[in-house]
């Protein structure tokens, strides 16, 4: 007898099985990972480039506020502020633009906008608030990231910085004048101030005020055979003979910044371009300008004005107060009330005056009509034909008189105009 045999039954087994992707949990992190990382890469390639700017004053530039500007558009910010070793300036960190950092060359130059806010221009009361920005001009040369900064924006370009000297000893106060205030001839910024002295003689007590003026060639526009700085002294030369003469103003007037305006006095004493301590100098208005202003509003007698007011003033409260001005109003009141009730009282008789004229103007001309067919065969000429003409002349009359009545009533009060 042969055995019989159980069929095997196979087994199935169970394995877990391990795929590279660790689950939909770390996709938050992994997502996190990947941004901070472009964010840095992004930063490696777009960190900017480094530059120094020394200035005598910052005027209020704030680290990480203040921006620098190049065709009104940010591109870049002050990073830090130090002084210098020798305490004569400020050192200004500032991270230009990648898009910008093309134009950091030795010709490039930057300076303050907003230093010194003047009424004579508005755009820079801004800098009231916020402080100065710090505006690029770039320019041509070899690659660099230290500057020089300038306290304004120069007058002129590249290349043509080299003005004229010249001096001028104005009257007057000159002590609100500042080293780089405008010098302007017919409105025309030419030049500006370099420097503002003041120096007394101890023998007489005569007191001097030189001011020294630096005149560019390049903003007088001269033609090429007078270009130039013999070309400017040349043509300045002439200006004076021609009455060219300098003054001290502000502008607005009063309120505004100071400058030194050239203007050609018709009425100015011959002069001629004399050399005083070795420099050139233009002779001084010796009227107009901001001392001759200062002078004549000195001059308004003020408290000749106020007094004058005050006497006025005096009168009319006097006048207000006296027992005749109150008198007078009680007796205009009382006949503006009489003559009222005059009107009111006389309204409905107009009324009733008219309608009697108007028929009284009825029957007159009934009685005529009348009298007309009666009449009808008797000459023009009859003495009855003439009386009834004059009944149909006052029923008119009459007639005429109801119209002006029921129109103007006051008539009645104040009598008919023209009569």
């Amino acid at each position: 007898m042969s055995e019989s045999r159980e069929p095997q039954v196979r087994r199935t087994q169970a394995a877990v099985r391990r795929g590279w992707w660790p689950g939909w949990i770390w996709a938050i992190p992994l997502a996190a990972l990947l941004v901070v990382g472009g964010l840095g890469v992004r930063w490696l390639f777009n960190q900017g480039e480094d530059v120094t700017i020394t200035f005598d004053a910052v005027h209020g530039l704030k680290a990480q506020n203040s921006n620098v500007l190049y065709r009104g558009m940010k591109i870049g910010t002050v990073t830090d502020l130090s002084l210098a070793k020798d305490g004569k300036s400020v050192i200004v960190s500032a991270n230009i633009d990648d898009a910008a950092s093309k134009f950091l060359r030795s010709g490039t130059r930057f300076w303050l906008s907003g230093a010194k806010p003047s009424l004579s221009n508005l755009s820079s009361l801004t800098a009231l608030l916020g402080g100065p920005t710090i505006v690029m001009d770039p320019g041509p040369g070899k690659r660099q990231t230290h500057f020089v900064g300038l306290a304004r924006k120069p007058l002129v370009p590249p290349g043509d910085e080299q003005p004229v000297p010249f001096s001028v000893s104005l009257p007057g106060a000159v002590g609100g004048l500042s080293v780089g205030d405008p010098v302007k001839l017919r409105g025309f910024v030419v030049g500006e101030v370099t420097a503002v002295g003041f120096h007394i003689d101890p023998q007489t007590g005569a007191m001097a005020t030189p001011v020294t003026l630096a005149l560019y060639p390049a903003l007088f526009h001269l033609k090429n055979a007078e270009a130039g700085n013999d070309g400017v002294t040349a043509v300045v030369g002439r200006l004076v003979k021609s009455g060219l003469r300098a003054s001290l103003e502000r502008n607005p007037p009063l309120l505004g910044a100071y400058q030194v305006s050239l203007e050609v006095k018709s009425d100015a004493s011959p002069a001629e371009l004399t050399v005083v301590d070795g420099m050139r100098q233009i002779p001084a208005a010796s009227g107009g300008g901001l001392g001759d202003l200062m002078t004549r509003v000195g001059k308004i007698p003020i408290d000749k004005i106020a007094q004058n007011l005050l006497q006025v003033a005096q009168h009319a409260n006097a006048l207000v107060a006296s027992p005749q001005l109150a008198d007078a109003e009680t007796q205009l009141d009382a006949a503006l009330k009489q003559l009222r009730s005059v009107a009111d009282s006389a309204g409905p008789k107009v009324t009733r005056l008219v309608a009697s004229l108007r028929v009284a103007a009825e029957h007159l001309d009934g009685v005529a009509r009348s009298a007309n067919a009666v009449l009808g065969g008797i000459p023009e000429e009859n003495s009855a034909r003439s009386a009834v003409q004059e009944i149909t002349r006052a029923a008119r009359s009459v007639r005429e008189l109801a119209d002006y009545l029921d129109r103007h009533p006051e008539a009645l009060i104040q009598g008919r105009s023209g009569q």
